[in-house]
């Protein structure tokens, strides 16, 4: 079984490079250097900060639209080349073909976590760079498990994409949400605002706090800590857990 594993996220890294997946990613990088390049010289004071938070926020939503896509995309591109049909045919299980593509997922991540880290030792310390791309690679582990178990459910990259979007735009702004219920300006006593106030309360139950993922303010107050990586390190090891064993039982239930 681990063998299988090792040989299909093999074929996925080298999936990547046929796509010229490092190329984008790389003209991605060079795209933001122009972008900061440019505000920097439009801002007449903390210019400075000002291009490290658009970098760094570019660079981060740029990381997980790239992710999402190729995970996405190549496993379409599978389904209808009927490659995924010829895997199932041999004898592998299918947890052993889902760890795989899992795995070769996750170490595309970490590349370009390293890929765009890079670019931003430029303009920052490079502690608080190195903080942040790991933080930034843990991140984009949740995001490529959220695709796939998005894509075994909807089955269309157009539906997946969007649910991985609003998932993961969610799990960005849900501890804002929460702290706006909890505390409004003017107090909530009809039922349907209570209803609303406690759906977003199990919402925060659920999804995972990606708010404490990749900060930019780690990189314009260069205050952050190594320790700060376990309890994101925790809460990715729980998710994927949860995300893998969810898309598991989709995929096993499902006929190719």
């Amino acid at each position: 079984m681990l063998n299988h594993i090792i040989i299909i996220s093999q074929f996925t890294l080298l999936e990547s490079r046929r796509n010229r997946l490092l190329l984008l990613a790389l003209l991605v990088v060079v795209a933001g250097f122009f972008l900061v390049g440019f505000v920097g010289q439009l801002t007449l004071t903390d210019h400075h900060k000002t291009q490290v938070a658009l970098l760094a926020v570019y660079l981060r939503l740029s990381a997980v639209l790239l992710v999402s896509l190729f995970v996405v995309s190549s496993s379409i591109r599978e389904r209808q080349d009927k490659l995924l049909e010829i895997v199932l045919a041999l004898p592998i299980h299918r947890s052993s073909y889902f760890l795989g593509k899992l795995a070769g997922f996750i170490l595309i991540s970490g590349i370009i976590s390293l890929l765009f880290g890079s670019a931003l030792v430029f303009y920052a310390q490079p502690q608080m760079v190195v903080i942040w791309c790991l933080s930034l690679w843990l991140e984009l582990i949740l995001v490529a498990a959220m695709s796939l178990l998005m894509l075994f459910s909807f089955n269309q990259m157009p539906a997946a994409l969007a649910a991985v979007v609003v998932i993961y735009s969610a799990s960005r702004l849900m501890t804002t949400f929460y702290l706006m219920a909890k505390t409004p300006i003017i107090e909530h006593t009809s039922v349907a605002e209570k209803f609303i106030d406690g759906f977003i309360a199990m919402l925060t139950w659920l999804l995972p706090d990606l708010s404490q993922f990749t900060r930019t303010q780690w990189l314009l107050d260069n205050h952050a800590h190594w320790h700060l990586l376990l309890p994101l390190s925790l809460q990715t090891g729980i998710y994927l857990g949860l995300l893998s064993m969810v898309a598991l039982f989709d995929f096993y239930r499902k006929n190719f």
